[in-house]
């Protein structure tokens, strides 16, 4: 039987994987200690994000040559403009966080935004599902694990609960379910594409996450 590309993705970079979903951020999520100065670090750094994934999927439509693949983007493009950026708003106003460039600035955050923009705007739309699989079903799998532990901070249990309801779960098994269908159609180096691909995600999201934590 020949293998999925999404079960090939995960089993050539389970060590990188099993690394992010095992990072400090996460295991104080889980402990219930995550200071929240970090979380608040995270907020900005994340929701200054949400523009540049409004252009990957923007980079996604373009390129796909499906009808269906198309609607799925702009739905998602939708979804981030009219809820997400909203959501950052809301919940950076609630806490008292202000802007500080410095935090955005940081060579981590930088490097994860633009990696992420430029393996869309110079990939294909399977590379581009390949990325944005990479990232979701990161974050659908350590909030399922988080979201067995009690915490004291509604914000943080509401931002562990948003990656597993039904939606996001949807969202995440759509990209699986597209990377396998683009994967029958693949030759080698374009496989192995985006195995490294979904490979450099988790990279750029550790680092991304070590941005979250002071100094």
């Amino acid at each position: 039987m020949t293998e999925r590309l999404s079960d090939r993705c995960l089993r050539e970079n389970r060590d990188r994987f099993d690394r992010m979903v095992d990072h400090r951020f996460v295991r104080d999520i889980e402990a219930d200690r995550l200071p929240p100065e970090v979380f608040d670090r995270y907020l900005l750094i994340e929701g200054a994000f949400v523009a540049t994934a409004i252009s990957i999927f923007a980079f996604a439509t373009i390129k796909a040559q499906d009808i269906e693949d198309r609607r799925k983007s702009i739905a998602v493009q939708e979804a981030l403009a009219n809820e997400q950026i909203p959501y950052f708003e809301q919940v950076l106003l609630r806490r008292g966080i202000a802007a500080d460039p410095a935090v955005t600035a940081d060579p981590r955050v930088v490097a994860f935004d633009r990696g992420m923009h430029d393996i869309a705007a110079g990939g294909t739309f399977a590379e581009i599902v390949a990325a944005m699989f990479g990232a979701e079903w990161m974050y659908m799998t350590w909030c399922r694990r988080a979201g067995a532990h009690p915490n004291g901070d509604p914000d943080i249990r509401a931002w562990v609960d948003l990656h597993t309801e039904p939606g996001f779960v949807d969202g995440a098994h759509w990209l699986r379910s597209r990377l396998d269908i683009a994967g029958t159609g693949m030759d080698e180096d374009e496989a192995a594409a985006c195995s490294r691909i979904f490979g450099m995600v988790q990279d750029l999201e550790y680092a991304f996450h070590d941005a979250a934590y002071p100094g």
